[in-house]
């Protein structure tokens, strides 16, 4: 079965992940503050980029840590499945 693929923890404390999934198109990013980081996620339909989409633009932060990977990584199956039924 196909599943998104995100890198490790650290790539994201330098690089943002642009991707998509079946339809969906989404950011990955560091947030917060130095003290306090997050991922920050967000999430559209396709197939527009998010400057140019009209579609309604989902928002989620997770603790910026491997565990907060796998619940952004749930997170975005998830939100698949509500944006591009």
């Amino acid at each position: 079965m196909e599943r998104i693929t995100l890198y490790s923890i650290s790539y994201y404390k330098k690089n943002m992940f642009r991707g998509s999934y079946r339809g969906m198109n989404f950011h990955i990013q560091k947030g917060g503050s130095d003290e306090e980081p997050v991922l920050a996620v967000q999430a559209w339909k396709g197939p527009y980029i998010l400057e140019k989409t009209e579609e309604e633009v989902v928002t989620e932060e997770f603790p910026f840590s491997d565990e907060g990977l796998a619940a952004a990584d749930a997170w975005l199956e998830g939100e698949q499945k509500i944006l591009c039924l």
